[in-house]
């Protein structure tokens, strides 16, 4: 029997099917989904769109052309057999993004990583299973529907991706920096990150999401942490106020407290221009304080303005350096990675866990280095170590990973692949440790009044680590009390170790006592289906966090999880979402 003749027409009506089949996934896969991604967290990343978003464009048309006509010399069959299992993934990927992904863990957000219980991933997997399963049987048994089947939903799912590319462009802000090079905006600079003062210091760490049971684990594997520590007080029932850096941080530089019926934008902007705040930060000026601000990401205490809002307050608020420098490799990886987070069963979702330290570390300033990972801070501390400056006094706020995620050993060298909880805790104070021992050795810590603590906890445990020295303060060992502190004290403290009277900023935490009984509220952001859905701070993206949870106790961490646990709240809804 002679085969039929494969005529021009019929070849390219094939190509043309296995084309728009294949198309689609690196379409959806490679294209839209790291645009979605880039779009709603430009703020965040410090590139731009075109640096990386027309090549995955390209590449991805390049090689579905490449496919296709690879695909065309495999016999029909087979190919058909093929091209169904590729739809199967493909719609298994778009149903599992659009509805499958509630309450996802947000990339960054878990120390742990992201994890999902044993019944979540086993039916998620039985739900992929039965897509693919699906459209194999289609092929096999319904052979004229296939192709029609195949072609129909394929070319309406890429024509609801295309349109949902196009419209990102349209909606986003143009003014942004996702259109424009950061080249000579205000930004904070690095410079002075090892600099000190040879007269008087205020030293802050935050140490992001830093649980105070993240230390009782470690202390328990290293109890020769608390070595260094011996004129340090340890509060360990200290509340943060706030779960998330946003609002966290703003509010601990600040004392502003969080105003639900605000925006984000409106209630950063109440922050750093209301009585309380310019007076704060004129007290600090009075008493000749330089204050320098270190951390990665300023959208947290700007929203979608300008470091023009923290001008006149924090000192290193600069022009950027022109010496910008992008790890494309990292760059192309990273986008890829958070799309599949997205796309895939939860089974293979833990695997494509960006860690904060891969997606802040894209982009560089050479001449306007900052230090945002444990290991790196540490690692140039002992290259350069610290240096002095004698013409006023220094308030150095370094917010630092901390234990965001676990990726670095009991040395402080990165070693995300053994890391665990301990030895992250234990490197984060071997860094801390030589950064006391060089204020003794240049003659400053005794003047210095040091404080460690964390911006929040993690969400369960949203209690964090608090220990402080004040200036001139020494114990023969590491005090521990469990007077109930909250980060609504920490501007009181400072005003205070300024020798200013601090009661109209509220209550120091030396005003509390071991074993008091204290009311205090901490807001855990949340997606609440009692509440409408709200968009980002920047207007564009949809699915924010609509809503705060208040948890209000009296007693200890205890007394909190018992609330948390049970599900013992306030809601508390909101008009828009950083997170």
């Amino acid at each position: 029997m002679l085969k039929k003749a494969v005529t021009p027409g019929s070849f390219l009506k094939n190509y043309l099917f296995t084309l728009l089949i294949v198309f689609l996934p690196l379409f959806m896969f490679g294209v839209f989904g790291p645009s979605e991604i880039f779009f709603g967290n430009y703020s965040e990343f410090g590139f731009i769109y075109r640096e990386f978003g027309w090549k995955f464009l390209g590449i991805s048309v390049v090689l579905a052309l490449f496919i296709a006509l690879i695909l065309q010399i495999v016999p029909k069959f087979p190919r058909t057999l093929i091209l169904s299992v590729l739809w199967g993934f493909t719609i298994a990927g778009y149903i599992q993004t659009m509805f499958l992904n509630k309450n996802l863990d947000q990339i960054g957000v878990s120390a742990e990583g992201y994890t999902a219980n044993a019944t979540r991933v086993i039916l998620n997997a039985l739900f992929w299973l039965v897509i693919l399963a699906a459209s194999v049987l289609i092929c096999v048994f319904k052979k004229d529907l296939c192709t029609r089947l195949l072609t129909v939903t394929s070319s309406i799912l890429l024509g609801i991706q295309i349109v949902g590319f196009v419209s990102l462009f349209l909606t986003a802000d143009a003014s942004a920096m996702a259109y424009n090079d950061t080249d000579g905006e205000l930004s904070l600079s690095g410079a002075g990150q090892y600099t000190l003062s040879s007269n008087e210091n205020i030293i802050l760490f935050v140490l992001d999401n830093f649980s105070n049971t993240f230390w009782d684990e470690a202390l328990a594997a290293y109890p020769d942490m608390t070595d260094s520590l011996s004129d340090f007080t340890y509060y360990n029932n200290a509340d943060c106020a706030y779960w998330g850096t946003y609002p966290s941080l703003a509010h601990m530089l600040t004392g502003n407290p969080l105003d639900t019926d605000l925006s984000v934008n409106d209630w950063l902007k109440q922050c750093w221009d209301n009585d309380s705040t310019n007076a704060y930060y004129k007290l600090l000026e009075k008493h000749n304080y330089k204050v320098n601000l270190y951390t990665p990401v300023t959208s947290l205490l700007t929203g979608t303005d300008t470091l023009e809002l923290l001008q006149g307050k924090i000192d290193n608020v600069g022009t950027e350096s022109s010496s910008r420098e992008i790890d494309y490799e990292k760059l192309n990886k990273t986008m890829l990675q958070m799309s599949c987070y997205r796309f895939l069963p939860e089974y293979f979702k833990p695997g494509f866990d960006v860690k904060n330290s891969q997606y802040t570390t894209i982009v560089s300033y050479p001449d306007n280095e900052m230090m945002y990972s444990n290991y790196s801070f540490y690692e140039k501390l002992q290259d350069t170590r610290l240096s002095l400056d004698s013409t006023s006094n220094y308030f150095t706020i370094q917010h630092l990973n901390g234990t965001h995620e676990f990726v670095n050993d009991e040395n402080c060298a990165y070693d995300p692949d053994n890391a665990t909880c301990a030895t992250t805790v234990k490197g984060i104070f071997t860094m801390l440790d030589a950064y006391l021992q060089q204020l003794k050795d240049l003659g400053i810590y005794d003047n210095s009044t040091i404080i460690i603590t964390a911006d929040h906890g993690s969400e369960a445990r949203s209690q964090m680590i608090f220990f402080m020295k004040g200036k001139n303060e020494t114990h023969d060992s590491m005090q521990t009390t469990n007077a109930p502190i909250s980060l609504n004290d920490l501007v009181p403290t400072i005003v205070e170790a300024i020798g200013e009277d601090y009661t109209p900023y509220g209550q120091s935490v030396h005003d509390f006592s071991a074993d008091e009984s204290r009311e205090r509220s901490v807001y855990i952001r949340v997606r609440d289906d009692a509440y409408p859905a709200v968009k980002r701070f920047d207007g564009v993206t949809e699915g924010g966090m609509n809503a705060y949870h208040v948890y209000t106790y009296y007693g200890t961490l205890k007394d909190l999880v018992f609330l948390y646990d049970n599900g013992y709240y306030t809601p508390v809804q909101v008009i828009d979402s950083y997170f």
